[in-house]
């Protein structure tokens, strides 16, 4: 008798059983069932923050189900998939961590583990050299955490894309500025990463302005700044003794490089030359102030009246007398009108300038870099400043 009941209720176990099966495989009432995502590959083995990483795979993309993707616990932007691959931005502050891929349905989902990728730190550019260039110079970027494969590295000014030209070290990149850039923001990026920008327009320098003054030149050219500073904001930088005693030399000064008509030469430090000594801007003004009798005489000394000379035709033993005489520190009616000069020295092809006191003293020479003609003057732009030999 209970064999017989025993096969009487088989065939609704048998049915029972069949509509189990059915419905593991087949569709729910809340939806399609979800396949269990499988991560292949990835795009690189290396990534900053901010870059686009692709992840290859099977089923990472489900209708109707929701994907998500994890590197080391944070959640990273999906910007681009199909069902065998996933495009993300990997999010800002993560570490080295595992990709994990999600696909999910209200409380239901399932889940696949990537390899572990490594999180570099985000490139800077620190630090250029020089401050400021002509258009198709070449200049030094000193950056950190840079790729050590130079084609994923790009930088810009502004628009305009600059050609890497060579390596130094693995943080030192000279790169070659476009023909015909102009001043604009430096900034840069790695891979597909986003951009970053240095905080201070990169400054380029034009061969020739539209003025007719020293003084109007060297508030338009970069490499002359400090200069400039040293120009404009002598008569407030020198305090409460220049019209007595500073202003003098001042207006000397001005009566040759604030004017159209006097034919001159005038010898002056490059901006460069200073922060290559550590002398900032504002370490700058504070030692005009400090002692302002030098920074006047400074421009006076630097003065070549009545000749505009020409780099390509000075010679070394050639010597000028500079506009600081005796006659001009004392007074016209001074007897003795002797002054200082300026020699010209070269070495190993280059030339240099060398200021010479009436004693036959002298100070370090500085090298000329470069000359440019305004109006009627030469500026002999300088390594350094001539310095000052006082009678």
């Amino acid at each position: 008798m209970k064999t017989i009941f025993f096969f009487k209720y088989i065939p609704g176990i048998l049915l029972l059983c069949l509509l189990f099966a059915c419905k593991k495989d087949s569709p729910s009432a809340d939806g399609p069932v979800i396949q269990t995502p499988l991560i292949s590959k990835l795009s690189r083995t290396f990534v900053q923050a901010g870059d686009r990483l692709t992840i290859y795979g099977h089923a990472l993309i489900q209708d109707g189900l929701l994907t998500e993707v994890f590197i080391g616990g944070r959640p990273g932007e999906i910007v681009g998939q199909s069902a065998d691959s996933l495009a993300i931005i990997i999010p800002p502050k993560v570490l080295n961590g595992r990709i994990l891929v999600t696909i999910s349905r209200n409380q239901q989902f399932k889940s696949a583990n990537g390899p572990e990728i490594a999180v570099k730190p985000t490139p800077l550019i620190k630090s250029y050299w020089p401050s400021y260039a002509y258009a198709g110079d070449t200049i030094a970027l000193y950056t950190e955490n840079f790729s050590e494969q130079n084609n994923d590295n790009f930088f810009y000014i502004g628009n305009d894309a600059l050609q890497l030209v060579s390596k130094k070290d693995r943080d030192t990149f000279f790169v070659k500025l476009p023909a015909n850039t102009n001043t604009g923001l430096l900034s840069w990026h790695t891979y597909d990463g986003p951009s970053d920008t240095f905080p201070v327009p990169f400054p380029i320098r034009h061969a020739s302005y539209a003025v007719n003054t020293v003084k109007d030149w060297l508030h338009l050219d970069p490499a002359f700044s400090y200069m400039d500073t040293l120009v404009r904001g002598y008569p407030v930088l020198a305090g409460g003794n220049y019209p007595d005693v500073h202003k003098r030399i001042y207006d000397s000064v001005l009566l040759y490089i604030a004017n159209t008509n006097r034919s001159y030469t005038i010898f002056l430090p490059a901006s460069d030359s200073y922060r290559r000594n550590n002398i900032s801007q504002e370490t700058f003004l504070n030692k005009i102030m400090a002692r302002p009798y030098n920074y006047n005489t400074l421009l006076i000394t630097a003065i070549v009246p009545g000749r505009q000379l020409q780099l390509q035709t000075l010679q070394a033993g050639d010597a000028f007398p500079t506009a600081y005489t005796m006659r001009m520190v004392y007074g016209n009616d001074y007897d003795d009108a002797s002054g200082n000069t300026v020699s010209i020295i070269e070495q190993q092809g280059e030339k240099y300038a060398q200021l010479t006191g009436i004693y036959g003293e002298t100070n370090p020479p500085v090298k000329i870099l470069r000359s440019h003609q305004v109006g009627n003057a030469t500026i002999f732009e300088t390594d350094g400043e001539l310095g000052i030999i006082y009678f």
